[in-house]
């Protein structure tokens, strides 16, 4: 997802806030030109109809150096960092949607047993001439896991202005370099799998 412009607010959530009770960000940004969207995450309870979640992505764990724990993360284009994920295609299930995308922007595989820990919900604010929006709202899950497999060699993201590397990096270092959402679906990453840092 290329996010250009974006105008962020928390929000602590709750019927005043128009933000579902439980959420722990809300914000409006803009993707590409003129796709205006209002991103929510919280809890993967925001999710109301499985058949919406149009995007997944990972929050992978790999045992680091000297048994500290490492997590898996891909660089966009941009310079940012984030987890590894991306859109269904077609007809595409969630899972076999990640498993592509796992490989394509991390060379990576993911053990069976990836867990729901998140999700954001996406509001398409405006509709942009030529756009098709399949659902409204559309829901983007997260899930946590453990790596299984992870390969040498580049990764390849056919997605224009996608992925161009990857870093396995402590949680630490993870933490100074994802934004401060992503690092509550970090949180809520390890919470759901009982690991401390």
């Amino acid at each position: 997802m290329a996010v250009t412009r974006s105008k962020n607010r928390a929000h602590r959530g709750g019927a005043s806030s128009g933000v579902p009770a439980g959420a722990w960000h809300a914000c409006e940004t803009v993707w590409g030109e003129a796709q205006k969207v209002r991103l929510v995450t919280g809890p993967p309870s925001l999710v109301e109809a499985p058949e919406r979640v149009r995007s997944i992505h990972a929050v992978a764990f790999l045992p680091g150096c000297e048994g500290e724990e490492s997590v898996l993360l891909v660089q966009n284009k941009d310079g940012s960092w984030t987890f590894p994920g991306g859109r269904l295609e077609g007809a595409e299930t969630a899972d076999a949607a990640l498993t592509r995308e796992m490989w394509e922007e991390a060379r990576a595989t993911l053990a069976p047993g990836a867990v729901p820990v998140a999700a954001t919900r996406i509001e398409f604010i405006n509709r942009v001439p030529g756009r098709i929006h399949r659902f409204h709202p559309s829901y983007l899950l997260w899930v946590a896991g453990t790596v299984a497999n992870i390969a040498e060699g580049p990764c390849v993201d056919p997605a224009p202005g996608g992925v161009v590397g990857r870093h396995v990096t402590p949680l630490a270092e993870a933490r100074g370099l994802l934004s401060p959402m992503e690092g509550r679906v970090l949180d809520a990453a390890l919470a759901a799998l009982g690991k401390g840092e």
